[in-house]
């Protein structure tokens, strides 16, 4: 995390803007029936999902509030892309976003967006299910084409059933991906995450720069347009900010109006 503590930055910055509050709220995807499944994988199980995978079974299993992630935006500084409290501001890195997924980008390419016009085919071998299938399932809703969350739960299931092996770890990061880290609509998996999926599992490309974007692409986009929901990897951002603050001043109940409470201190320097 990089810190700015030059004199004057609360007063001269974007920050003016902080003085009216946003009435953006984060929203976290439906990640119940997941919970429940990775809590009865056995320990070998979720390290070998790791060793694949990264750290995305751990920040599911976290309990990221909410109404933190909600209180902690209110002081985003738009212009200046950063976090702005009284005298400080806070900048995350790609370092710390590589260390929290546990995908260090040292060696390693990394992704850029593209549309891959054969991801139907590639897809379809990787979830293990017929082409036609995997078409005949997927739909678009408004402008962006995708895989309903349910579908894909129950192929999950389905699989668990039977074996937690590797078409069953795909599924699941397949899911993550698009529930956890890159939602742009409720319940549904879209092509923007599965490219996202299909890059990292087929070419090894690091996404570790694009979840870092996309969240600053959301904050942004939340304050320049009339979207007020913030989504993309909120448990990203959460283990990012909490690692950072003295446990001694976390509020001790998990409401928005203790979390408000404790930013407008920390805004006002009475916690360091």
């Amino acid at each position: 995390m990089e810190i700015n503590r030059e004199s004057g930055v609360g007063e001269h910055s974007g920050s003016e803007s902080l003085k009216k509050k946003q009435s953006i709220r984060a929203k976290e995807g439906n990640l119940t029936y997941l919970r429940d499944l990775v809590g009865k994988m056995k320990a070998i199980q979720r390290n070998n999902f790791r060793r694949k995978y990264g750290n995305l079974l751990n920040l599911l299993k976290n309990d990221t509030q909410v109404p933190t992630i909600t209180a902690l935006v209110q002081y985003y500084d738009s212009p200046l892309r950063c976090f702005t409290f009284k005298d400080f501001q806070l900048v995350s890195t790609i370092e710390e976003f590589g260390d929290i997924l546990d995908l260090p980008l040292e060696g390693k390419i990394t992704y850029k967006h593209t549309m891959q016009n054969t991801f139907v085919l590639t897809l379809a071998g990787i979830l293990k299910i017929h082409r036609a299938k995997l078409e005949g399932i997927m739909i678009t809703k408004g402008t962006v084409k995708g895989i309903p969350q349910g579908f894909l739960e129950g192929h999950l299931r389905q699989l668990a059933d039977k074996d937690m092996g590797e078409t069953f770890m795909d599924v699941l990061a397949l899911i993550l991906y698009g529930i956890m880290i890159f939602p742009s609509i409720d319940n549904f998996v879209d092509l923007s995450a599965i490219n996202v999926f299909i890059a990292y599992k087929i070419n090894a490309k690091n996404p570790v720069t694009t979840i870092l974007a996309d969240v600053y692409g959301n904050l942004n986009m939340c304050y320049e347009s009339k979207k007020k929901k913030l989504s993309y990897c909120l448990p990203v951002l959460y283990k990012w900010f909490t690692s950072h603050v003295n446990p001694n001043y976390k509020p001790t109940a998990k409401g928005a109006q203790e979390w408000a409470c404790f930013f407008a201190k920390l805004h006002n320097g009475m916690i360091k």
